[in-house]
């Protein structure tokens, strides 16, 4: 190990080594690794700058997508009111595939839902013990405690609204309430939620919560709240859980649910132009007497009246635990696995059969044999197999592990449902076993019960039956939505193109390409990272030669400055708005033509593809090469800094074995001058 000698100067020689070591060092770091240092320097700049223009080609690329589809910019389509009623007939939406025009539309019938079903209960003749009201075509009906299933029947028929009550037997004394509209029609049967949720109670729609922005985070926080309810019981239906707002999502919220034999899910809808997600339960969310948190829990949450959808069934399993007894979980072994605290006696070699039957009837016949490492996890894939479990087919089932430790295995589908399961276990002596009994904990069921007619409705004298009321086939590449029917009366939808949008989405074509143009001018400065490049040069050739291609088919609009695209003596592209509308009034097909698959569009889709494509493109290979070089260079500074470190080791080996030669020479001469003084010193 070499000596430091670091504020240290010779005490024999008078040298100070140490600026010595320092000034020999620092010669030959500016001579041999400051170059490299400088140039790996340059070379980061380099990569930022061709990264930067791979981000400005892509936004060139994206605005040159949107210009080059049939349509661009979009066509509006307007619908008035009818002019006999003042309704809304229809609404209309047009797609990039449109035809300017005018079609005359006649809605002779929509498409109608006519008959609810409610849940069921064990006794139609018991007290039902509930209170309020709800209202069925804008007639209220008034639910007291004693009032049965019978009871509420029979009021509603009193009313005479237009509907009929009945009682569907299940067998002895359970049954359910059914609403049938006395007429079809959009206004057949109009059946509105009381402010205690008495329609929810008697199962004709769902809970809902309000839309929040997240199912996963916790629900105080996707709220927006800022202060927010303590953990509260809630009732949903006949089951009360704890929701906790702080710390549990609306997906967690819903898992508890199912947990306590409910039935809940979370659906995601569009909100604007966000995906926001809802709570949707079977049957009413109420207060827990006792429990002052629990009415502002669900305040908090939003529930109110949803909709007459379907009820997904659930199918249920015993509780897993681990073989330490913990709930499991997806990663507790199927090894050693307890079902209801009682050992499955699973062991490596052992087969699970998953038995069993779809929704729509269909047998599930399949399983697996327990290999080393296989987890809940393990069973809950081969449940879910899409290709022969029941995510497989046409009605499929998905399974998920509850925080309790069940599988819960559920429709997704909804409706009527013949979904059934059962686990049980074939050992590797040949004796058999079981994971346990399973459960229907929701049944299935729809609480829209009939369609109801399908649509009939004329275009132009032209008439289409379709079972939907949202008809996309009718006229092309136009969307009708019926509303309501009114025979006899008439409709013009316009559709004209939305040159707004046109303009739009060109603008963005010219700012994206200026924004290229901008960054090369940029990079045109002396010290700019990519100064005098060719590689550069020749990407914003490439873009500024899609600008100059020629439609020759348009007899009028064949080139881009016909329509207002003009490069300036800067080489900036300028975009008159009022020469691209008049062009655009004029002859729309060929200005669509203009940007489309064989025109600009097409160009700078294929320019800025050519020079961002990886590992050939021109953008690529500069970025690998710079990549590349960097790896060499820094590779030659480690080596040189070593070299240096060596050096500066080996210039302190030798000046501190020069020095220590100096002080062995000093004190000889110092003690041969001190003998000679002595000698003389004798003489006298």
């Amino acid at each position: 190990m070499a000596t430091s000698i670091n504020n240290f100067s010779g005490l024999s020689s008078g040298v100070q080594w140490n600026d010595l070591v320092d000034a020999t060092i620092s010669a030959m770091e500016a001579r041999n690794v400051t170059p490299i240092t400088e140039r790996i320097s340059l070379q980061t700049k380099q990569q930022d700058a061709w990264k930067k223009l791979q981000t400005l080609v892509q936004d060139l690329n994206s605005a040159a997508l949107a210009v080059r589809k049939a349509g661009f910019g979009g066509y509006t389509a307007t619908v008035p009111t009818s002019a006999s009623s003042g309704r809304s007939l229809l609404t209309a939406t047009a797609s990039n595939t449109a035809t300017s025009g005018r079609y005359r539309v006649e809605v002779q019938q929509v498409a109608d839902t006519a008959k609810l079903g409610g849940g069921s209960v064990a006794d139609t003749s018991a007290a039902r013990g509930l209170d309020g009201t709800f209202s069925i075509n804008g007639a209220t009906i008034t639910v007291d405690a004693a009032d049965s299933l019978s009871g509420i029947r029979d009021k509603i028929n009193a009313a005479n609204v237009g509907v009929t009550a009945s009682i569907i037997s299940e067998g002895g004394t359970a049954g359910r309430l059914v609403i049938t509209a006395k007429s079809s029609g959009a206004s057949g049967l109009d059946l509105a939620d009381g402010t205690n949720g008495i329609a929810r109670e008697l199962g004709f729609v769902d809970s809902r919560s309000r839309p929040i922005s997240s199912s996963t985070a916790a629900a105080a926080v996707a709220l927006g709240m800022s202060v927010y309810p303590q953990p509260a019981s809630i009732r949903v239906g006949d089951k009360i859980i704890v929701a906790d707002l702080a710390n549990q999502s609306i997906a967690q919220i819903a898992a508890k649910i199912n947990a306590a034999g409910g039935s809940a899910s979370v659906e995601a809808e569009t909100y604007g132009d966000e995906t926001r997600y809802r709570l949707v339960t079977d049957g009413n969310v109420t207060a827990v007497g006792g429990d002052p948190d629990s009415q502002a829990v669900i305040d908090a949450l939003g529930f109110a009246a949803g909709k007459a959808g379907t009820v997904a069934q659930t199918v249920q399993t015993a509780a897993f635990t681990s073989s330490s007894d913990g709930v499991a979980t997806a990663g507790t072994s199927l090894a050693g696995l307890k079902v209801d605290g009682t050992s499955a006696n699973l062991n490596v070699g052992d087969a699970i059969n998953i038995r069993g039957t779809r929704a729509d009837g269909t047998v599930v016949t399949y399983g697996l044999v327990v290999q080393a490492g296989d987890t809940m996890q393990t069973l809950l894939d081969r449940i879910n197999d899409t290709s022969s479990g029941f995510g497989s087919g046409t009605r499929t089932a998905t399974a998920q592990l509850g925080d309790d430790g069940r599988i819960r295995l559920t429709d997704d589908t909804g409706g009527a449902s013949r979904l059934s399961l059962s686990l049980t276990v074939t050992h590797a002596d040949g004796s058999t076993g079981s994971l346990g009994a399973t459960s229907t904990t929701v049944s299935g069921r729809s609480r829209q019960l009939q369609e109801g007619r399908d649509a009939i409705f004329l275009v132009d004298g032209q008439q289409f039956t379709r079972s939907s009321n949202t008809i996309a086939d009718a006229v092309p590449g136009l969307t009708l939505n019926l509303l309501t029917a009114e025979p006899g009366t008439t409709v013009d939808v316009a559709v004209d193109r939305d040159v707004q949008s046109s303009v739009d989405a060109t603008k963005k074509l010219v700012d994206a390409y200026n924004a290229i143009r901008t960054f090369y001018d940029e990079q045109r400065a002396v010290d700019a990272p990519l100064y005098a490049d060719s590689s550069l040069r020749r990407v914003v050739n490439t873009m500024t030669e899609a600008l100059r291609t020629d439609v020759s088919d348009n007899s009028t609009y064949s080139r881009g400055v016909h329509v207002g695209l003009v490069l300036d003596r800067n080489g900036m592209l300028t975009f008159n708005q009022d020469a691209f509308k008049k062009a655009l009034a004029d002859k729309p097909d060929e200005v669509e033509t203009l940007f489309g698959f064989s025109g600009l569009g097409a160009a700078f889709v294929s320019a800025t593809d050519s020079v961002t494509q990886f590992g050939t493109g021109a953008i690529s290979t500069q970025l690998n090469s710079l990549a590349e070089s960097k790896d060499r260079l820094r590779n030659r500074e480690t080596e040189e800094k070593a070299r240096l470190e060596l050096r500066r080791e080996q210039l302190i080996l030798r000046y501190t074995q020069m020095e220590e030669a100096m002080t062995r020479l000093t004190s000889q001469s110092n003690s041969l001058l001190s003998s000679i003084q002595g000698l003389q010193g004798n003489t006298r």
